[in-house]
């Protein structure tokens, strides 16, 4: 079979796909060159009502492009851990003031995303990102543990107690 007819049929598959699942399947095997692939996808998309935002949500759990996504990931996190490393090899001491300050700091937009990213927390305090992280589980947890409408005390005092004391329940008195 020659390459214009194979190229076709795989024009005819792809442009005849019912989801935007079966739409990423067909276009990964049938081995296009990108251009001709970006033709259809356009072609593909007017004719079905689906969007860009479709395709990549569908691509995204593909097996083979997740698989491509994790290719390098350790080494990724590694770098970006050793990049926004802030603690100079000292540890930070998590006094009573510190954690006033991350928790007026550690807030979220409306839509539930941090106003403030995990380095740049680090950068602030002069630690490191799992360290945020450490700290930003704690809280979750205490406010589990208290509820939403919890005083700023009780959750600082709280906050001093370690990761075991509170999934424990908390501080006994």
């Amino acid at each position: 079979m020659s390459y214009i007819i194979r190229m076709k049929r795989w024009e005819k598959l792809i442009l005849e796909s019912k989801t935007p699942e079966e739409y990423v399947d067909r276009s990964f095997r049938s081995g296009l060159p990108p251009a001709e692939k970006a033709r259809l996808a356009r072609q593909w998309m007017e004719a079905t009502g689906y969007g860009k935002e479709d395709i990549l949500f569908a691509r995204n759990r593909h097996p083979h492009w997740k698989k491509k996504k994790q290719e390098g990931s350790e080494g990724r996190t590694r770098r970006r851990l050793d990049r926004h490393d802030y603690s100079r090899s000292a540890p930070i001491q998590w006094t009573k003031e510190l954690l006033r300050e991350f928790l007026d700091l550690n807030e979220k937009d409306k839509s539930g995303r941090y106003l403030h990213r995990d380095w740049e927390l680090a950068n602030h305090f002069g630690t490191t990102i799992p360290s945020i992280q450490y700290l930003r589980r704690k809280y979750l947890r205490v406010r589990e543990l208290l509820g939403t409408r919890a005083r700023k005390d009780k959750i600082l005092e709280y906050m001093a107690s370690s990761e075991i004391v509170l999934q424990n329940g908390g501080p006994k008195k």
